[in-house]
């Protein structure tokens, strides 16, 4: 089994970019395999359940559908502290997710404990 980290950093203006992330790391947990994402940047308010919803890229899935279905598996996904809070993003944003803000620290420990890390 694989663990794979998925940092995004693209946000609501580029719908499709932002929902790569979220895309990418539902195949490897179909396929039985442990992902984490990173939001970071632009990406941060991605966070937030209205800002979700409102998501639709081009020939991909709802945001808020790929968000769900992480949720649902307890995917843990971190919002860069500095870019969140910049942002707007606030801890009640995290209410009924595996998710809450990291540091650089947080990060680097992060990116240590996986096999590979895809950046969008």
């Amino acid at each position: 089994m694989a663990k794979i980290l998925f940092i995004g950093t693209h946000g609501t203006d580029d719908p499709t970019r932002a929902t790569f992330p979220f895309m990418e790391a539902k195949g490897p947990i179909e396929a039985g395999h442990e992902t984490g994402i990173i939001l970071m940047l632009e990406a941060a308010p991605l966070i937030k359940d209205h800002i979700a919803a409102q998501v639709q890229g081009i020939g991909v899935p709802p945001l808020k559908e790929l968000m769900d279905f992480l949720v649902a598996r307890n995917v843990r996904i971190s919002v860069c502290e500095p870019s969140g809070r910049a942002l707007g993003v606030t801890e009640d944003d995290f209410a009924g997710k595996n998710s809450g803000f990291g540091t650089s620290v947080d990060a680097a420990n992060a990116y240590a404990g996986y096999d590979r890390v895809v950046t969008f």
